[in-house]
């Protein structure tokens, strides 16, 4: 465990999501769990930037750098936090104060200029279930109204060899030259978000290519023209 200070990530952030586990079971409270979770969906790894076990200790999950995949169709431009947890009052306060002490650094890197929010604030689900505006002390936009920058430990804990057995791999990328109803659906999306302008032909071609550096480019993921993991996300 090292003492831990938040560094702003060079990508754009503006808003910070707050999340629940949706488990209080005790071998869930660690973020490799979650990581297996979320490459058994296909995902590239964890989604959240950071996780809060039951008794306070901060875990790092998916780098800053990277857009996380956390709050569908709204994970550009933010940070993703989870709590381990389910019921309402089996969160513990040891939670909270890494909580606060968390979003007060990240706070004060950002001059205050972020706005802090519940998944359900975008979505259908009840996540995170417990008083997330209390806790933080947000305004009616989303600041928080007296940020402290506390200190931090955060705690990295190994792999160990049954969780990685169990992580499935994560689906083929789409790349320059392939053809098919895959490809043609992702020319549909990026001609949708205005990235692509050519023919839908399920042809993964230069056009094909070009529209999908552009959207990398645009959302600070890695350009290298092809759709894997993180960029099917974003």
């Amino acid at each position: 465990m090292t003492n831990f200070t938040f560094t702003r990530p060079a990508r754009p952030v503006s808003r910070v999501f707050i999340h629940c586990s949706a488990s209080d079971r005790p071998e869930h409270d660690r973020a490799t769990v979650i990581d297996a979770w979320h490459k058994e969906r296909g995902w590239s790894g964890i989604g959240y930037h950071f996780f809060i076990r039951k008794d306070g200790t901060l875990e790092r999950g998916r780098d800053l750098e990277k857009v996380p995949a956390a709050q569908h169709g709204h994970n550009t431009g933010t940070i993703a936090i989870c709590l381990h947890g389910l019921a309402r009052e089996a969160f513990t306060e040891a939670q909270f104060e890494t909580l606060r002490a968390l979003c007060g650094q990240i706070d004060r890197a950002y001059a205050g200029r972020v706005t802090y929010h519940g998944h359900c604030e975008v979505s259908a689900k009840a996540c995170p279930v417990f008083d997330y505006r209390k806790v933080l002390g947000l305004d009616a936009e989303g600041h928080m109204t007296a940020a402290k920058p506390g200190a931090l430990a955060i705690a990295t804990p190994a792999r160990d060899a049954a969780e990685i057995e169990v992580m499935k791999p994560a689906p083929r990328a789409l790349s320059f030259g392939m053809k098919g109803d895959l490809v043609r659906d992702l020319q549909k999306v990026l001609d949708r978000l205005g990235y692509f302008s050519g023919g839908i032909d399920g042809d993964f071609g230069k056009m094909t290519r070009a529209a999908v550096l552009s959207f990398q480019a645009d959302n600070h993921l890695e350009t290298d023209g092809k759709i894997g993991a993180l960029t099917r996300e974003a």
